[in-house]
C-alpha cells in the first residue's frame, strides 16, 4: 500500500472521528434537554403539592390536582426511561468515539511508518547511485 493511499485512509479515518464527535455532542446535549425536562416536571409537581398544601379552599380542587399529579408522575417516568437510554447512548457513541480516535491514530502511525521506510529506500538508492558514479 503506498503513503498516497494511506494518506487517503487517513483523511477518511480524521473525518468518520469528527463525526462521532458530533454525535457524542448531540447524545450529550439530548440527555441534558431531557434532564432539564425531567427538572421542570419535578418543579411543577413540588409548586402543585405547595398550593393545595396552602390554599384553604385545597379541597375543593382536589379531584383536579389529582388528576395533574398523575399526569406529572406519568410524565416523570417517561423521562426517566428515556433519561436511561439516552445515557446509554451517550457511552456507546463515547466508545464509538474512542474507537475511531484509536484507529486514526494506527492509521497515521503505518503512514510514519510507510514514509520512513519510502525515505530509506530514497537514501539508499541515492547511496547506491553515487557508488555506482564512482567506478570505472
Amino acid at each position: 500500500m503506498s503513503a498516497a493511499d494511506i494518506a487517503k485512509r487517513l483523511k477518511r479515518a480524521e473525518r468518520l472521528t469528527a463525526v462521532q464527535e458530533q454525535m457524542r455532542r448531540t447524545a450529550e446535549w439530548q440527555l441534558a434537554q431531557t434532564r432539564r425536562d425531567a427538572d421542570a416536571v419535578e418543579a411543577d409537581r413540588a409548586a402543585l403539592l405547595a398550593a393545595v398544601g396552602s390554599s384553604a379552599h385545597g379541597h375543593l380542587f382536589l379531584e383536579a390536582s389529582n388528576r395533574r399529579l398523575r399526569g406529572l408522575a406519568a410524565r416523570a417516568t417517561e423521562l426517566e426511561r428515556i433519561a436511561a437510554s439516552q445515557t446509554a447512548d451517550v457511552r456507546e457513541q463515547g466508545l464509538a468515539l474512542k474507537r475511531a480516535e484509536l484507529n486514526a491514530e494506527r492509521i497515521e502511525t503505518l503512514l510514519d511508518r510507510e514514509r520512513e521506510r519510502v525515505e530509506a529506500m530514497e537514501r539508499l538508492d541515492g547511496l547506491a547511485q553515487r557508488r555506482d558514479a564512482s567506478l570505472p
